[in-house]
């Protein structure tokens, strides 16, 4: 299924082995990994093209859905957050797969993450039982036009670290590989991302991201923030472990200032590579940080959503994405975020992982 800008494998449940190695290890040979090229497997050598989604009926008529991220170079299977462009595919793949019946024009799926417990209202455009693909609907990185598919993550706060601002700062100092500090922003809305101004590591919107990941020197800075960030949560002991065990736990989104055509501009990092547009989930999480004031989005954005109906536009490599905010009063101040993207079934059959795994 492709989701958004990313493509992944969905799997029902039901055919796999149960959550832990044995699982991982099916993962990754089905994905072709370790392996940079991924040549003997189904996954696409980026991080945005190695990715799966397991699948089941959940309580009360959701869909219950888990998303890893499989590393491309290195036997990693990162269960510990969400993929918001695939999660457009799953309503989709649910109601063509007759895990949920498609009811008039327009089905509405409630699904539940898995990884984060955030649940998720999808709209889908039905015809004859099935979701639909063909539509007027462009996004940003992907060629042509689809049918418009609705998510919208209801709380989204903390489902992976526990609250809006893990740290209870809007703002904490994190090293750097320089022997200095810089200024960072740790937020958990839809996944955990820590969000740093794009200046700070030396990158002034002049550079292509060909050759932003061509440069190991800034991926190793970049990288060595993030697994700063990564221990100052929790989710790793130290550096080595957050690159080892928690690579996308948070993940980076460098940030600046927009142009005319968006409020902010975002550069985002998964598994150590800059990724090709945005992650769904990181629009998601820097719509939220730009709500909180003195957070380093806020600080960069050209204006708040709650200032144009709350509607952030993000610019990312690929395009423009519009996110909204629903916002209410209290200490967790985000009701819902939402996103429109298109999602479309790819092909469907049988794969064969590598012998011995």
């Amino acid at each position: 299924m492709r989701g958004g800008t990313s493509k992944g494998v969905f799997l029902h449940a039901r055919d796999l082995p149960q959550p832990g190695a044995e699982r991982d290890r099916l993962l990754l040979g089905i994905m072709g990994s370790p392996d940079p090229m991924q040549i003997d497997g189904m996954g696409g050598t980026y991080s945005s093209t190695s990715k799966v989604v397991v699948v089941e009926p959940g309580p009360g008529g959701a869909i219950r859905y888990w998303f890893a991220q499989v590393g491309v170079d290195r036997a990693i299977v990162d269960w510990s957050g969400n993929c918001g462009n695939l999660t457009t595919a799953v309503a989709p793949f649910a109601i063509d797969e007759g895990l949920v019946p498609a009811l008039g024009p327009l089905t509405r799926v409630r699904l539940v993450n898995g990884n984060t417990g955030v649940e998720i209202e999808a709209d889908v455009e039905t015809l004859d039982g099935r979701a639909m693909t063909s539509g007027r609907l462009a996004i940003a990185g992907v060629p042509g036009t689809g049918s418009p598919v609705v998510t919208r993550y209801l709380d989204p706060s903390g489902g992976v670290l526990g609250r809006l601002l893990p740290t209870g700062n809007a703002v904490d100092r994190l090293p750097s590989s320089d022997g200095g500090a810089v200024r960072a922003s740790i937020v958990d809305a839809a996944h955990p991302y820590v969000f740093v101004g794009a200046d700070a590591v030396g990158i002034d919107g002049s550079r292509t991201v060909a050759e932003l990941d061509a440069d190991g020197a800034l991926l190793d800075r970049v990288e060595r923030i993030r697994a700063a960030a990564s221990v100052l949560v929790g989710a790793a002991a130290d550096a080595d472990d957050a690159t080892r065990s928690a690579p996308a736990t948070p993940r980076i989104i460098l940030v600046s200032a927009g142009d005319d055509g968006a409020d902010v501009t975002a550069t985002a990092f998964s598994m150590g590579r800059v990724h090709r547009a945005l992650p769904m989930t990181g629009a998601l999480c820097l719509a939220a940080a730009a709500t909180i004031p003195g957070t380093v989005v806020d600080e960069v954005a050209a204006v708040r959503p709650m200032h144009r109906d709350g509607r952030i536009r993000i610019r990312h490599p690929q395009g423009v994405t519009e996110v909204v905010v629903e916002q209410r009063h209290g200490s967790d101040p985000i009701r819902s975020l939402g996103v429109i993207r298109t999602a479309r079934r790819l092909m469907e059959g049988r794969v064969y992982p590598r012998e011995g795994n």
